[in-house]
């Protein structure tokens, strides 16, 4: 087996080992089915439902996803899922339909593990001061059909077709892990240290191996 070949085999067993710990760490149907019991939660996640249908994403991925917080709620002691006033809804709309007409067609299925994040967890869970995720219009998923290679290659291409028309964000961390915003804070991205030197669609290769290890 060459040394190139190997290297590619082990860089797609390590992305998909981050990838499953990753997903494994998210809340559950139980904490999402407890938190929608108290309170109104309920009855205000049924008005974004029907919002959501009104606009053709319903069903995109499911409304559990989409109200995720952090990986990290546990250890920064917030909530699994949080609904932030309607206000802030069409930041959430904006970013899902890119996820639904040019995200997903060219990268597969994706699974959201991060939508509105409040401040005190946003700094806890190690986000940018001015993250559009307290401002409920970001997401950050995993694609989870295709290497970490694919994915890169497919959203760097997206990036620099569409970035700046959409006045889109997008991050590409470790694994298979991305985020992705539109409209709020302009065309932009990075990578695993939320800088743009460290984006693989700016740096190239090497960007791309040392955010595999």
């Amino acid at each position: 087996m060459g040394r190139g070949v190997f290297r590619t085999i082990v860089a797609g067993v390590s992305a998909f080992v981050l990838t499953s710990g990753a997903l494994a760490a998210s809340p559950s149907i139980t904490d999402y089915q407890a938190w929608l019991a108290q309170g109104r939660n309920a009855e205000r996640v049924s008005l974004f439902e029907a919002e959501l249908d009104a606009r053709g994403l319903f069903g995109l991925v499911p409304t559990h996803q989409i109200l995720r917080t952090a990986l990290s709620w546990k250890e920064c002691g917030a909530e699994p899922y949080e609904l932030p006033d309607p206000a802030t809804w069409e930041g959430a709309f904006g970013s899902l339909r890119v996820l639904r007409d040019e995200i997903i067609p060219a990268v597969g299925d994706v699974e959201i593990v991060s939508g509105y994040r409040h401040q005190h967890l946003n700094t806890c869970a190690g986000g940018a001061s001015k993250s559009v995720h307290r401002q409920f219009g970001a997401f950050d998923g995993y694609v989870t059909g295709i290497s970490r290679g694919q994915m890169v290659a497919k959203l760097c291409d997206w990036h620099s077709r569409r970035g700046a028309a959409l006045e889109a964000g997008l991050g590409i961390y470790r694994g298979t892990k991305f985020h992705i915003d539109v409209g709020i804070r302009g065309n932009r991205r990075w990578g695993s240290n939320y800088r743009a030197n460290s984006s693989p669609c700016n740096a190239g290769v090497g960007a791309v191996v040392a955010a595999q290890k």
